[in-house]
């Protein structure tokens, strides 16, 4: 790895939600989803990230069914950002991201 990677993963960060609301929304939409692959304290690596990216797209699902108004906009405008970004975090095969 080179140094321009090393400085890119240390200031890598993708906001989700305060922990109010990543407790209240997210992580009810985890356990009923039985999802394993994101919460709190996780880390993502790069051959999961076809699952993670479908596990984001099934917390979509899940919070147009339950969520309304401003609270679903955040949440799916969080989950859009994490789809776009997330695939660029993996600079090289050995990066590891941390969820938290």
């Amino acid at each position: 790895m080179n140094k321009a990677d090393d400085l890119f993963e240390l200031g890598f960060e993708i906001p989700v939600a305060r922990e109010e609301f990543f407790t209240e929304f997210w992580q009810t939409a985890i356990d009923e989803l039985k999802i394993k692959g994101l919460g709190n304290g996780i880390e993502l690596k790069k051959e999961d990230l076809q699952s993670i990216l479908d596990e984001l797209e099934q917390l979509r699902h899940w919070a147009k069914l339950y969520i309304q108004h401003n609270d679903l906009d955040y949440m799916v405008s969080r989950i859009d950002l994490l789809i776009k970004e997330l695939p660029s975090a993996f600079k090289t095969e050995d990066t590891i991201l941390w969820m938290g």
